[in-house]
């Protein structure tokens, strides 16, 4: 039986309009989620992006893998259903659905846009990454440009629509009358790329990828990948954990010449790890307490012993008899902590 959850009590409305961009639908989505984790009740009308979704790649059987994270412990309903009065009702909704979620003037609207504007291009996951400068951070210079994996953009869009939502709870619960939150997913993508902005503003430069030249990189290891980062202070480790005597060459301990050297700095590091495990790497960072990030896949991470501490990945049922690996809210509540919501109902 779940601990009593924070949000019980609440229905929220995850409702988005049929051209909903994938990266709202996705943002809107994953603050449901997180809603429904809490205890919400939450439900999803029906829609196209939701249906798209359900069909996504890669499948869990014949499910979405990315539909069975982010739509359980949600009714889907095929339209708007009738409101109880009484109930605090909040709607998750993109700008095409505003004017239709202020009935009676009791319920809170929670908006989320691409942008706060109309765009001269259509806007997708892809062209606001690239608008923001968030595919200029990793990769080649001389190659295409490389989007980080996953939906970092959407959720983080996401974490903010919740946010907007709990503090629209905290009103409503302190008698205020029902307000609006706008989100738009371009200042979401800013915010996330900040240290450009504060970057260019400071020395008219921007932050871009560098490649083989950049000073911290992923480099290969025995067995996969492991990811250099090491601060001024962990210069000396490093050298220590290399033994390499390339490395003992006094211009290296001015740090302007190493980054002008990062190229064959990290080769000489790549070749000494080469022998290496990540597991073994991950024992000499903690030993040395330099900062090396060795690339675990979810399968390794669910055996992480802080992970199994934690009950951070555990494997939920998927309705199908089956369980699929997925990460629990990482917040405590009273000192209590809230697994999956159940699978997600379908109603008409």
């Amino acid at each position: 039986m779940r601990d009593k959850a924070p949000l019980e009590g609440i229905t929220i409305i995850e409702w988005v309009s049929d051209g909903c961009s994938d990266a709202v639908g996705l943002a809107i989505a994953f603050a449901g989620r997180i809603a429904a984790d809490l205890g919400a009740t939450v439900l999803q009308i029906d829609a196209p992006v939701v249906r798209a979704r359900a069909a996504q790649p890669p499948l869990v059987g014949d499910r979405s893998a990315l539909s069975l994270f982010l739509d359980r412990g949600k009714q889907r309903l095929a339209s708007l259903p009738a409101l109880e009065d009484g109930v605090i009702v909040l709607y998750l909704g993109d700008a095409a659905n505003v004017p239709l979620a202020d009935r009676k003037g009791r319920e809170s609207v929670i908006v989320a846009t691409d942008r706060a504007s109309p765009p001269a291009i259509p806007d997708s996951e892809f062209t606001l990454l690239a608008i923001g400068g968030l595919l200029d951070l990793v990769g080649n210079p001389d190659q295409q440009p490389l989007r980080l994996g996953g939906h970092q953009m959407a959720y983080s869009a996401g974490l903010a629509i919740y946010g907007g939502l709990v503090a629209e709870i905290c009103r409503r619960r302190a008698g205020a009358a029902p307000d609006s939150v706008r989100v738009a997913i371009a200042d979401v993508v800013v915010w996330l790329n900040w240290k450009s902005a504060a970057m260019g503003s400071w020395s008219n430069r921007v932050p871009t990828r560098l490649g083989d030249g950049a000073e911290w990189r992923t480099i290969r290891c025995a067995d996969g990948w492991i990811a250099l980062v090491y601060l001024e202070a962990d210069w000396p480790k490093l050298k220590a954990i290399v033994q390499d005597p390339r490395l003992e060459d006094a211009r290296y301990e001015d740090r302007l010449v190493r980054r002008g050297e990062a190229t064959t700095i990290n080769a000489i590091v790549e070749q000494a790890f080469a022998a290496k495990t990540r597991a073994e790497l991950r024992v000499i960072a903690l030993a040395h307490r330099i900062p090396l990030g060795p690339v675990w896949t979810p399968a390794e991470l669910e055996q992480d012993p802080q992970y199994v501490a934690r009950g951070f990945l555990p494997r939920i049922p998927d309705g199908d008899g089956g369980a699929t690996l997925q990460p629990r809210l990482p917040v405590l509540w009273n000192g209590a902590r809230f697994g999956a919501a159940p699978a997600m109902e379908t109603q008409s």
